[in-house]
C-alpha cells in the first residue's frame, strides 16, 4: 500500500495538441518513462534558468528624468557601462543609450578608454 504523504501533488495542465505530440515524440526518443517525467525535468530546467537569470524591471521614464537619473548615477559610478546604468535604474536600453549619447554630445560625460 502506498503512503499518501509521500505522493507528489497533482497539477492539471492543458497543452496544445501539437506541443503534446512533440512532448510524446521526445519522451519516446529520450526513453523517459512518461510524459510526467519529461514535464518534471522540463519544469526543473526552466525554473533553474529563471533562477539563474537577471531580472530587470524597466520603469516608465521620460527622457529628462532619465537624463537626470543617469547623471546622478554617473556621479556615484563614474566608469559605468550604459547597460549597467540601464539595469540599475530600470531604464529601457534604447532610451539609456540615447540619453548617454546626448550627454556625450553635450560634453557632460565622455567615453573612457
Amino acid at each position: 500500500m502506498q503512503n499518501r504523504t509521500a505522493r507528489k501533488p497533482t497539477v492539471s495542465l492543458r497543452v496544445p495538441p501539437k506541443l503534446l505530440a512533440k512532448v510524446d515524440d521526445l519522451v519516446g526518443r529520450t526513453r523517459m518513462k512518461s510524459r510526467t517525467e519529461f514535464l518534471e525535468r522540463a519544469i526543473e530546467a526552466y525554473v533553474q534558468d529563471i533562477q539563474d537569470s537577471k531580472v530587470v524591471i524597466v520603469k516608465s521614464w521620460t527622457e529628462p528624468k532619465a537624463r537626470a537619473a543617469v547623471v546622478k548615477y554617473l556621479r556615484r559610478h563614474p566608469s559605468a557601462f550604459v547597460s549597467e546604468i540601464c539595469e540599475a535604474l530600470g531604464i529601457d536600453f534604447e532610451l539609456g543609450f540615447r540619453v548617454v549619447r546626448r550627454l556625450m554630445e553635450d560634453g557632460i560625460v565622455d567615453r573612457t578608454p
